[in-house]
């Protein structure tokens, strides 16, 4: 195994492209992840397996698989000597690797063998100015069954930059790659609640590097309709409510990290649609949890010209609230049945 990093000074029709795989908690799909990245066709390239302080048998895989490498690849593993969460994990690829296009993964997709050389591809056809590169992917089951594609948002719904200002979906994160000239000019993500990708896709998208590679380059796990269904089916209003505002924290998060970053590069047409919707947001949270007197809240959102997303949002959790324990009674009543 070659733990070493490669050295710059290439030919300007070379690119040195970093693969970096990003794990945690994965053991069960981590192996044909790390398949994936020893499999790439492109070179010069270099494959940094991060760990993020796993709790199950995730880095032990990686030691045993990287130990038994013989490909062409240099090898560079780290395991954080904490746990970092995402956000803290993904601002430190940039100090891990060494490419000028750094190709992202997560531990339980796998890439496509040609994907990387692609996505160079991609990135030499835009005379090196793309900041960020992404595709379409195939979804799989848990048996890695082909179950269909799946579209970016931004591709998908036909996003301009106004619209992805305030969309809380536009790339497929483990789909992209990107330079490090995107966090020279934004510096690292300082919201740690955030979804990286609706930073790192706004961002591009505001210097004008983001490119769409019309190709599916991953395979993406995807979870079953069966699974699915099972979980909305068995879970109380009160699990609903968590994960609904488990999202929410991280789409506020988005919101006033882009804020911060349009103020960082001096663009101050964008910042009044997100702060509205920032407002909205917040209002919508105050519905859900309750937490408010309802003839003040009411008077507020007329006074800011929000009263139809606060009756919105109040009707949608009183359906809410009345839907899960009528699901709940007639599943009891049709399993009594059967």
């Amino acid at each position: 195994m070659n733990v070493i990093l490669m050295e710059h000074g290439l030919s300007d029709s070379k690119v040195m492209a970093t693969f970096f795989l990003i794990t945690y908690n994965q053991e069960r799909y981590v192996r044909e992840a790390i398949e994936g990245a020893f499999s790439q066709t492109y070179s010069p390239l270099e494959i940094v397996i991060s760990d993020d302080c796993s709790s199950d048998g995730t880095f032990l895989i990686i030691e045993e698989m990287c130990a038994k490498y013989d490909g062409p690849h240099n090898i560079v593993i780290n395991r954080n000597k904490e746990n970092l969460g995402l956000i803290g994990h993904i601002n430190r690829i940039t100090s891990l690797s060494s490419g000028e296009l750094i190709v992202y993964a997560a531990g339980d997709d796998i890439s496509l063998p040609y994907r990387t050389a692609k996505l160079v591809e991609c990135y030499l056809a835009s005379s090196r100015k793309a900041s960020l590169i992404h595709s379409s992917v195939y979804l799989i089951d848990n048996d890695e069954n082909r179950v269909g594609m799946r579209l970016p948002p931004v591709i998908s719904g036909g996003l301009d930059i106004h619209g992805m200002a305030v969309s809380g979906a536009l790339i497929i994160g483990a789909t992209s790659a990107f330079t490090r000239n995107i966090n020279i000019i934004f510096g690292p993500i300082t919201y740690s609640k955030c979804i990286e990708d609706l930073v790192m896709g706004f961002r591009s998208a505001l210097t004008g590097g983001l490119e769409y590679m019309d190709e599916p380059l991953i395979l993406y796990r995807h979870e079953s309709g069966i699974t699915a269904k099972s979980g909305r089916r068995n879970q109380s209003f009160d699990e609903f409510l968590r994960r609904k505002l488990c999202d929410q924290d991280g789409y506020l998060a988005v919101l006033s990290q882009r804020l911060a970053d349009l103020k960082r590069i001096g663009n101050s047409d964008l910042q009044l649609p997100i702060i509205i919707k920032r407002a909205e947001e917040l209002l919508r949270r105050k519905v859900w949890t309750r937490n408010y007197r309802f003839f003040k809240l009411m008077s507020y959102s007329a006074k800011s010209d929000l009263l139809v997303v606060f009756f919105n949002s109040w009707f949608r959790q009183k359906k809410w609230r009345i839907f899960f324990p009528v699901q709940k009674l007639m599943h009891k009543r049709l399993k009594e049945r059967t």
